[in-house]
């Protein structure tokens, strides 16, 4: 009599074949695990990377998959290196909503918001959007007079409007977060466009060109969903009564209601002193600044990949690099590093510039950057505030815009000249820079508590990658890594301290940082916050 069959998912980790070759994934599970390719029932990637680190250039798979087999089988498949029994981590339940008199509202169109939007359509919910920046199409072009012409639109541009700041960026999806609601995330983008392999790939990313698209899509899904978008339309007060949100007021009216996200961002920084008018709780956090440096993308890509740079579909290579200064005492670390990308000048206010990076989804220019920041805490300040940290990066932000000349040039430098220790260059390297760059002394930029930190973390990093610093252009500034103010909620309904019914959410009110981390965020807060 045969053995009764049994069904089973497994996790197999550390699953490799060439780089250069198409995978049979269920053939390669069939050698890694010793069975029939008939007892393999489905194979989903969970993640997948390259290993260039040996003599053979790898991929390197983590799978799902779905077994049928005889039990004692299925027991010593158990037993093999690199298997373990595969559980999915449950999704919260989205629950009706309770207890609400009015549509909820969301201020700022970036990933919190739009997500806490998605979850809210979800449990029954109607929000209205206000977003003070303009939809995608109306924002590129304003984005674009920017930089060919040095005209900012203080309400319309790299930092606000459809999309929140993401939009203008390399559209990076990793995250150090730990939930369940990451792939639900993952699984909505795809939905409205984003390629499937950002599910699995080690480094997932969009780019600013498929990140425009994807956003419009998710605005236009959820207004045929019954969300109302107030775009171009500036938050003008918090209307509290008693301790409560009581409304927003914006130019033209009120719009009553009890309750409202605050997705914001981190560059919305005057209603940073409207909540402390109205009682909720901030608290100065840590963050970071310093500068953006670039490099031939050739480079990185030899410093990384070696021998199998150039490989045909070996895609531009990144790096993550960090430094602990034993004389401050301070970290120093790359951040938001762009392969294939552009430094482009940023700012929301007049008299103000700041750095970020942007890359395509193909990340095909011949310029890779990063940041390279220093990072700072509520202890540097003499006046013990909660906004002390917004007021040196805008200090930072308008020492730059008067180096770059005043017309939002990108003040730059040769990192070997900042370092010192070699011929001052009277100019500076081809790079791929928007709008452009003009010759600075950038030590001039940032205080020596700064500088001196940051010139011994590059002599650090030039020893883990040679030529670093000679084969480097610095830029300045980069001041907005990550909010420098904290707006305290609580933890298990995400109300602020002071100001019940207010939702702060997102990388404005200092709870995350990036696409992913601040789309979790958002969902979090649309799914916590009427428990009681």
């Amino acid at each position: 009599m045969a053995e009764e069959k049994e069904k089973i998912k497994i996790k197999l980790l550390n699953v490799r074949h060439p780089f250069n070759e198409k995978p049979n994934l269920t053939l390669l599970v069939s050698a890694a695990l010793g069975i029939s390719e008939e007892n393999v029932m489905s194979v989903q990637i969970i993640r997948r990377s390259v290993d260039a680190r040996q003599e053979r250039l790898d991929m390197v798979y983590t799978l799902a998959i779905e077994l049928v087999a005889a039990k004692q089988a299925l027991g010593d498949i158990l037993k093999k290196k690199d298997v373990e029994i595969f559980q999915a981590a449950p999704l919260p339940v989205a629950h009706k909503i309770k207890g609400s008199t009015y549509d909820p509202i969301i201020i700022g169109c970036g990933p919190s918001g739009l997500f806490a939007a998605l979850m809210l359509i979800e449990r029954g919910a109607r929000p209205i959007l206000i977003e003070r920046g303009s939809r995608m199409n109306k924002r590129i072009r304003d984005v674009n007079q920017f930089w060919k012409y040095g005209v900012l639109n203080a309400e319309s541009n790299v930092l606000f409007g459809e999309g929140g700041a993401g939009t203008f960026s390399d559209g990076k999806l990793t995250t150090r977060i730990k939930s369940p609601l990451k792939e639900k995330v993952l699984h909505e983008l795809v939905t409205f466009g984003a390629p499937e392999e950002i599910r699995y790939i080690n480094k997932p990313h969009l780019g600013t060109d498929r990140i425009r698209q994807i956003i419009s899509a998710v605005v236009e899904n959820l207004e045929q969903k019954g969300v109302r978008f107030l775009f171009e339309t500036k938050v003008q007060a918090i209307e509290t009564q008693d301790g409560h949100i009581h409304g927003i007021r914006t130019e033209d009216q009120l719009i009553k209601t009890d309750t409202v996200f605050l997705g914001s961002g981190l560059s919305a920084r005057e209603i940073y002193d409207s909540l402390k008018q109205h009682g909720a709780v901030l608290e100065a956090k840590g963050f970071a600044v310093g500068l953006r440096i670039e490099h031939p993308q050739e480079f990185i890509n030899q410093q990384q990949w070696g021998k199998w740079a150039g490989t045909p579909g070996l895609e531009a290579a990144d790096y993550f690099l960090t430094y602990q200064d034993a004389a401050s005492g301070r970290g120093v670390y790359t951040f938001c590093m762009c392969p294939g990308g552009y430094v482009i000048a940023c700012s929301s206010r007049q008299g103000e510039l700041l750095t970020n990076g942007m890359s395509a989804y193909r990340r095909d220019s011949a310029w890779a950057n990063a940041a390279v920041v220093v990072t700072v805490g509520p202890d540097d300040f003499i006046a013990q505030q909660p906004l002390a940290g917004i007021s040196l990066q805008q200090q930072l932000e308008e020492n730059a815009f008067i180096a770059g000349g005043g017309n939002y040039m990108i003040p730059a430098q040769p990192a070997r000249d900042f370092v010192g220790g070699g011929k001052v260059a009277q100019g500076i390297p081809a790079c791929a820079c928007l709008p452009g760059a003009v010759h600075a002394d950038l030590g001039k930029l940032l205080p020596d508590f700064l500088n001196e930190p940051l010139k011994r973390a590059l002599m650090h990093f030039d020893k883990k990658m040679p030529g670093f610093i000679d084969a480097g252009t610095l830029f300045g500034v980069e001041t907005r890594t990550s909010s420098p103010v904290r707006i305290k909620r609580n933890a298990h309904d995400f109300h602020a301290v002071g100001v019940k019914g207010l939702i702060p959410i997102g990388e404005g009110s200092g709870y995350a940082g990036g696409i992913m981390s601040c789309a979790v965020d958002g969902m979090r807060a649309a799914l916590s916050f009427d428990q009681g």
